[in-house]
């Protein structure tokens, strides 16, 4: 009588998980990924201390292939292109951490308009009045700031994974604390499943959000 073979159920189970996780992480990475973020941006008050942001410049330095994800990445033709960089917002990569697609803004929208939708709701939560035409108020404090880094990213995890969001920007004006120019840092780390689409767009929102906060804080009014 031959004796009937074992079935090892914890190997299959083993074997089903691993290549679960290999799935999700690679599904759908090689695509381009279009992202709409925007802040809601209150209402400016018609009275009080006036500022202008007049300059914001993303100055952003991208690889093809950095030795850490939270450094802006694109694939080699897209770094030569200007309009890709300044919508570029993250990277998708699989469990590996290897890079595959990324994902950015939609198109007529850039990182400079986001950064300036940040700050326009720090300054205006703050108790500022912020126009958009400094000659409009002759009093109006001009703002200039420069993008050091706005960016997303994904670490790989055995169960889960981690999303990064990081938004480092200087600030100068003739405004305490940023009259010699102040770098402000927002950032998040959220632990999810799956690198979806509300995942990320999660992630940006209250990384933008924890800037925003950072910045209120050091602004004082007189």
């Amino acid at each position: 009588m031959m004796k009937q073979k074992r079935i090892n159920w914890s190997s299959i189970l083993w074997t089903c998980i691993v290549i679960s996780i290999l799935l999700l992480g690679s599904g759908c990475a090689t695509n381009r990924g279009i992202l709409d973020v925007k802040v809601d941006v209150p209402q400016s008050p018609s009275a009080g201390k006036t500022i202008a942001i007049v300059r914001i410049t993303d100055l952003r330095q991208f690889e093809e292939a950095p030795s850490n994800a939270s450094i802006p990445s694109l694939k080699a033709d897209d770094i030569e292109d200007s309009a890709i960089k300044a919508r570029a917002i993250a990277r998708k990569r699989n469990s590996y951490g290897k890079a595959f697609g990324d994902i950015v803004l939609p198109e007529g929208r850039t990182i400079e308009d986001l950064a300036k939708e940040a700050l326009t709701r720090a300054f205006i939560e703050a108790g500022y009045r912020v126009v958009d035409d400094p000659t409009s108020s002759k009093n109006a404090i001009p703002i200039e700031a420069d993008i050091e880094q706005f960016w997303s990213w994904m670490t790989p995890g055995f169960w889960t994974l981690s999303l990064d969001f990081e938004a480092k920007i200087k600030i100068k004006g003739d405004i305490k604390p940023f009259k010699e120019g102040e770098t402000v840092r927002g950032h998040v780390r959220l632990h999810t499943q799956a690198a979806s689409t509300n995942a990320w767009l999660k992630t940006i929102n209250q990384g933008i959000d924890n800037f925003v906060q950072e910045v209120k804080k050091r602004l004082i009014l007189k």
